[in-house]
């Protein structure tokens, strides 16, 4: 079995004051627990532009890939290949993309954009085949519907060893087929029922202690049952056609699961949670392994112990997956 990686993600906070510090301190404790990467996200609730986040994800830690959440709506195909570039060339260390179209048509529609779903995977399908291109260093004539190019160039090239690894997320057929045709690791999110056919990646939080209904107590703690936000949740839907968003919401919860869903349902994460002791939780990463997932995206509350109980949970869940393939 390939080894598993492990990325944290650099949190939306409510205080814009808070954003660059939070950050700067997720970097610091995904460092030292030795996880293999970093999302920063993009778009409007995103106070630290990814690239420039990226570039101090790489300045900060020993070996953290930053993983950049890369969106057609705000930069184009050049300027992030030559941002990419940059990196590598001033740190020596591979940049990662998290290949989205954005869902929240509140947001689409506040920048102009009015494409359908189909059509921004279709774009989305366009720039990433316009960025990979440019890479390689020589002169790139591109003929799509939205975007072109005659002798476009990026000197010198990417290196094959810090060449991006691709994610994409998404459950639609879209999708599905963008991911498939750009080479990319289809992500989505696991439930109660396991981990939706295909997935390469899965994003979920964990919250994990020696004991299980520590764990319990802290994850109630953190995430208590709101109806507020159960309706806006509700409302939210209203404004996306993102698949994967609609069918986590309908899903139900199993307390035989170690998958907890109030995070998602209260509106008060973008992904559910594992919720355990330590064996409890790996082990569950271990079974998804098993099940083709191969990279772990977290989402976990911005403290200190919960980074140290990650630690466990990160080292035995490696060990679990290297016991089982011998």
């Amino acid at each position: 079995m390939t080894r598993i990686r492990f990325v944290t993600t650099v949190p939306r906070v409510t205080d814009p004051s808070r954003a660059t510090s939070t950050a700067l301190e997720v970097v610091r404790w995904s460092d030292d627990i030795d996880v293999d990467g970093v999302l920063l996200f993009t778009g409007a609730g995103a106070v630290l532009d990814p690239w420039i986040g990226a570039a101090t994800v790489v300045a900060r830690s020993r070996r953290l890939a930053p993983v950049v959440a890369l969106n057609p709506m705000y930069t184009h195909p050049f300027a992030a290949a030559r941002s990419l570039l940059s990196i590598t060339q001033a740190h020596g260390r591979r940049v990662d993309l998290n290949l989205i179209t954005g869902a929240a048509l509140s947001e689409l529609h506040a920048i102009g954009d009015e494409l359908d779903h189909r059509e921004r995977y279709a774009r989305l399908l366009e720039y990433t085949e316009l960025f990979v291109q440019l890479l390689d260093g020589d002169p790139v004539d591109f003929e799509g519907r939205f975007y072109r190019a005659r002798g476009l160039q990026l000197r010198p090239a990417v290196p094959a060893e810090s060449r991006p690894l691709m994610y994409l997320a998404g459950r639609s057929d879209d999708a599905r087929a963008t991911a498939a045709a750009l080479g990319a690791t289809l992500m989505g999110m696991p439930d109660a029922a396991g981990v939706p056919e295909g997935l390469g990646a899965v994003n979920v939080g964990v919250i994990a202690r020696a004991d299980a209904q520590e764990a319990e107590n802290v994850a109630a703690q953190v995430f208590p049952p709101d109806e507020v936000g159960r309706e806006v949740l509700r409302i939210s839907m209203a404004n996306t056609d993102s698949v994967w968003k609609q069918a986590l919401a309908e899903a139900r919860e199993d307390v035989a699961s170690p998958i907890r869903l109030t995070p998602f349902h209260s509106a008060q994460s973008d992904c559910p949670y594992l919720v355990g002791d330590h064996e409890t939780v790996a082990k569950h990463i271990s079974w998804m392994a098993e099940r083709g997932v191969r990279t772990f995206v977290l989402d976990t509350p911005v403290s200190r112990e919960d980074f140290d109980h990650l630690a466990v949970v990160v080292e035995r869940s490696r060990a679990l997956c290297e016991e089982k393939t011998g």
